[in-house]
């Protein structure tokens, strides 16, 4: 996704107990982005994906860097907000890791060792507090020798994603799990509401994706339909920022990844609760993010 929401504080006593990040006034003076937005970009605009950096290993460090000097912050100050997300992430997966819908859902994965699991996606699991984080910690508790990379960057599309296939064969993943097309069916302009990519162009980038790394690493590839969005939160963005969802798209994308995987993991359905979305009715919250965590496990 593109479209940055707002942060939300979170009910659910998982994350109430987890402490903020620090605030990023503590950069020192001199910056020149707004404090709240550099947070909201930390969180959400996950570099390490972007296929360049993706192919030459670069490090968190050097691209926090390089937001730093772009922001005119202390890049102390934007490791530090990272590093506390991470921390977050950490505690809430250790409070889930005995849940008997994410245990159960652990088990039956039947980990090994040497496991290597690769998430690909948008904003949806780039977020730094995703169900993507969450299976990225709760993996190696259950098996040690595993490990799970998350590959997902804000606003990716399954076009954009096809071309991130060598670099997803080089880290010769045993599993992939695949949750795009939101972004496919995002809109472009307020009044012409030119839509990213066709469905039948959705269709032949998911077919692609699969056939690359099933053949080319001999991954098991299974997909995950994204969860709905907020219909009256999104349209009321329109008008403000030319980026918007027609609910009209979405049972055609629901379809189409059903058809190219038909067991793929089906969030469109999944209950939701008011808190689910922040407030752009388009991010999960980090609520919605752990009920994501649940559906996933519940049905791989």
């Amino acid at each position: 996704m593109t479209t940055v929401p707002e942060p939300c504080v979170a009910a659910d006593p998982r994350w109430a107990m987890i402490p903020p990040p620090d605030p990023l006034d503590r950069a020192g003076e001199g910056g020149d982005v707004d404090e709240d937005l550099m947070g909201r970009l930390i969180r959400f605009a996950d570099l390490t994906a972007w296929p360049a950096f993706a192919a030459f290993g670069v490090q968190e460090e050097s691209i926090d860097r390089l937001l730093a000097t772009t922001a005119g912050l202390d890049p102390s100050a934007v490791a530090g907000v990272r590093a506390g997300l991470a921390g977050r992430v950490r505690a809430a997966a250790r409070a889930l890791r005995n849940e008997p819908p994410v245990a159960d859902g652990l088990h039956r994965m039947a980990l090994r060792p040497g496991e290597r699991i690769v998430v690909v996606g948008d904003s949806l699991s780039a977020d730094r507090l995703s169900w993507a984080r969450l299976f990225a910690e709760l993996v190696p508790m259950v098996e040690p020798e595993a490990s799970v990379e998350v590959l997902a960057l804000s606003g990716r599309t399954s076009s954009e994603a096809l071309a991130l296939g060598p670099v997803l064969v080089s880290r010769v993943p045993t599993r992939v799990l695949v949750m795009l097309g939101t972004n496919d069916i995002r809109r472009e302009g307020a009044t012409t509401g030119i839509r990213m990519v066709s469905i039948s162009e959705t269709a032949r980038n998911l077919r692609a994706l699969r056939l690359l790394l099933e053949t080319e690493s001999g991954a098991r590839v299974r997909f995950v339909v994204p969860p709905p969005v907020d219909p009256g939160r999104v349209a009321a963005t329109r008008e403000l920022t030319g980026e918007w969802w027609d609910p009209a798209d979405v049972p055609g994308l629901v379809a189409t990844v059903r058809e190219v995987d038909p067991d793929a993991v089906d969030l469109s359905r999944m209950p939701i609760r008011p808190d689910f979305w922040e407030d752009d009715g388009l991010h999960p919250s980090p609520i919605g993010q752990v009920a994501i965590l649940r559906a996933v496990l519940a049905r791989i």
